[in-house]
């Protein structure tokens, strides 16, 4: 059974005071690794006992680390029971109602089907920054550099929301980027869009025209939407049955105005570019693109 499908039946079967004492745990990682139970207690506002009774029956279902080789005996969140967190919030708010199946997989992150309480279908994605890819991913996003200590799990819980703030922002745009419903710690509820990945296509019918479209929709995101992916690629940029393009996956976007803007846009559609002469002998010339969105004075672009 998936992660996520156990978490989700967790939800249905823990009590209430459970759930406190993962939250009291979640809260005590923000001082330690591994949280000393009386924090927890404290934390939790749950009495001692009733709060070795329940570490003792989270542990025994898998979803805690515990550790006695610190002079104490410590516990520590590990990604399922950060799910279960999740997923708790997200029901108890009435944002989704269910789990289903796969919809996709990523290096930094899995989605899967999720009903609303309409009925109606949408997209949940679970961020999981791994701890294989931690010190790549501390020296790109911005949002944790300077950070000393942060666990793995709150990282991915940063991620989450600065994708749910790009959505936000993008909404209304109206390029048909998946709409932002709901998200809580590391997961993202939005709305299904379809396509499939430019990468993952053989031989685009008309290469010209979806080049032309991608870079409308940078030039609208950048002048209307303030924003750049800062991720740009074939892997993320969907194409639908009607030829129309969809840009996803946006938790390393920055903000038109930072200090790096050119250099990051450069790097966004010299992928873009490298993609198309690769594979369809086309391009476009990067300076003059630059020109018109950054103006024909501006500074020498930074080296990246």
């Amino acid at each position: 059974m998936a992660q996520v499908f156990r978490a989700a039946n967790m939800v249905r079967e823990l009590e209430p005071e459970d759930i406190r004492v993962l939250i009291g745990i979640e809260l005590g990682m923000r001082r330690f690794q591994f949280v000393p139970m009386d924090q927890i207690s404290f934390y939790a506002r749950v009495n001692k006992s009733e709060t070795e009774f329940r570490l003792n029956k989270l542990h025994k279902l898998g979803i805690l680390q515990r550790n006695s080789q610190l002079g104490y005996v410590g516990y520590q969140l590990i990604s399922e029971s950060y799910d279960v967190l999740a997923l708790h919030t997200l029901v108890k708010r009435d944002v989704i109602i269910a789990v289903g199946g796969v919809l996709g997989r990523g290096k930094e992150s899995d989605v899967y089907y999720a009903q609303l309480p309409s009925g109606e279908e949408c997209a949940l994605k679970i961020h999981r920054i791994g701890q294989t890819s931690f010190r790549k991913i501390r020296k790109l996003r911005n949002y944790i550099q300077g950070r000393r200590h942060i666990s793995w799990l709150y990282v991915s819980r940063l991620s989450a929301e600065s994708e749910y703030a790009a959505l936000e922002k993008i909404a209304p745009l109206e390029l048909q980027t998946p709409q932002p419903i709901g998200h809580n710690r590391h997961m993202v509820v939005m709305s299904l869009i379809d396509g499939k990945e430019i990468s993952l296509i053989p031989h685009l019918e008309n290469p010209e025209e979806t080049l032309y479209k991608i870079l409308e929709q940078v030039e609208v995101l950048f002048l209307q939407g303030k924003i750049i992916h800062c991720d740009l690629g074939e892997f993320n940029i969907l194409m639908t049955e009607s030829s129309e393009v969809r840009i996803i996956d946006w938790p390393q976007w920055e903000s038109s105005d930072h200090p790096n803007a050119q250099s990051y846009l450069a790097r966004d559609l010299t992928n873009i570019n490298v993609y198309f002469q690769k594979n369809y002998h086309i391009g476009f010339d990067l300076e003059k693109m630059l020109d018109r969105l950054f103006g024909s004075d501006r500074s020498e672009l930074e080296k990246y």
